[in-house]
């Protein structure tokens, strides 16, 4: 009796291995992912990224009526940055991007207007976005000063 007892135990430990062998053999399966792709931000995606933290910048010195003495980008960048999408560079771009100049130029040479100048600049960055690429439109608004 004592064997038979014995014999079973044997047999029911060699089951439950032979379970556990089907069960690692499932988990084995794994699905291989492919690499992360890291996007690679254009010139001109980069350089609208330092002009946002700027005018966030800009916008809390606006707030309290102050004005910056200089801007702390270059904006001839908006003529010479190289696009994501080159078809975006076109005639109406380049018109915008004169006018934003210009509106950037005014926070600085008219320090009384600023909150009007700032809120100019970031009117001309929605407007153009609305036009080429839509993605930062609702990030973009958040900068205006109501």
């Amino acid at each position: 009796m004592y064997k038979a007892l014995f014999f079973l135990m044997i047999l029911g430990l060699l089951s439950c291995k032979e379970e556990k062998a089907s069960i690692s053999s499932t988990e084995k399966t794994v699905t291989v992912k492919e690499p992360l792709q890291i996007y690679q931000l254009s010139e001109m995606a980069s350089f609208m990224e330092d002009m946002y933290v700027a005018h966030e910048h800009i916008k809390e010195k606006a707030l309290k009526g102050e004005a910056p003495d200089t801007l702390p980008y270059d904006l001839s960048k908006l003529h010479t940055a190289t696009f994501t999408d080159a078809a975006d560079n076109d005639e109406t771009y380049q018109r915008m991007a004169n006018v934003f100049i210009e509106y950037e130029e005014q926070m600085v040479e008219d320090p009384e207007h600023i909150k009007q100048h700032y809120n100019n600049s970031v009117k001309l960055c929605i407007s153009c976005h609305q036009l080429k690429c839509t993605g930062p439109i609702p990030r973009i608004k958040k900068l205006l000063i109501n």
